[in-house]
């Protein structure tokens, strides 16, 4: 396997506001099926409040298809998750992620950056690889949730299928 799991200590704010930016593309270049269009804003949620404050800073005046970004520090519940477009789960959060029912969560891109976050159902993951981040992701997965991704973010990071 290419890479290094990103440990399960507090990320850099630096490396968050990468991750933050990656997030951003993600959205951009993703695609959603109903709950997009119901929605006023486009939101992504984590339960980690530092990657929210870094991500709130970050993407504060961006807007994703013509609607603004808003970032929330939510719980773990199927009823929060609802609400939100992407989720990122942070390796000082991941202990929650594995009682998430990911599946019943149609149209929520699910991020993370601990080692096996794909192999549980996620749809991205960040990595180290020489000192930069990196990802991977899962169409099958994102499929799945009712989402696809641009071939031009596909040719970026390293398609799994697990």
């Amino acid at each position: 396997m290419c890479g290094a799991a990103i440990p399960s200590v507090q990320a850099s704010d630096k490396e968050y506001a990468i991750k933050a930016g990656f997030l951003y593309n993600f959205a951009l270049y993703g695609r959603w099926s109903s709950s997009f269009t119901e929605r006023d804003n486009f939101v992504i949620c984590s339960q980690d409040h530092n990657f929210i404050a870094i991500a709130n800073r970050v993407l504060g005046d961006r807007n994703v298809k013509h609607k603004p970004i808003t970032t929330q520090t939510i719980s773990h519940s199927a009823a929060s998750i609802q609400q939100c477009d992407m989720f990122f789960v942070s390796a000082n959060t991941q202990e929650n992620w594995p009682t998430i029912n990911h599946q019943q969560h149609q149209n929520t891109m699910f991020i993370g950056e601990t080692e096996h976050f794909i192999k549980q159902g996620g749809h991205i993951r960040f990595f180290l690889a020489s000192g930069k981040i990196r990802f991977e992701i899962s169409p099958k997965h994102l499929k799945q949730s009712g989402l696809s991704m641009s071939s031009k973010v596909l040719r970026l990071g390293r398609v799994v299928e697990r």
